[in-house]
């Protein structure tokens, strides 16, 4: 099944992102096989077509395929900008995939 995980970081926490942000990474190694699509949500007018400074994410998206809800919501719960409490708004749902098309 899909899920989809959307936050946002509470406002002023750009140090805080920047800080944890290699933690976080090496957390979020060993759960990318399920993760099949995601990024960072970024302030308008940042250009992504390349790298982008940590400090300019305001949040993230990832969508995984996981077994059920619990594995994401273990996943978020564990994480160290979730336990340092970088986020403002978290959102856990399954997702219906309509575009593109799957296995299309």
């Amino acid at each position: 099944m899909l899920f989809t995980l959307v936050r946002t970081d509470k406002p002023g926490q750009a140090d805080l992102r920047a800080r944890l942000q290699p933690e976080h990474a090496a957390y979020q190694a060993p759960f990318l096989p399920m993760i099949t699509f995601g990024g960072g949500l970024v302030r308008d007018g940042v250009d992504t077509s390349g790298d982008v400074d940590i400090r300019d994410v305001t949040g993230n998206v990832l969508v995984f395929e996981a077994p059920d809800r619990d594995t994401v919501a273990a996943f978020h719960a564990n994480d160290p900008y979730t336990r340092e409490g970088l986020f403002e708004t978290v959102i856990i749902e399954q997702l219906w995939q309509r575009v593109p098309e799957p296995n299309a």
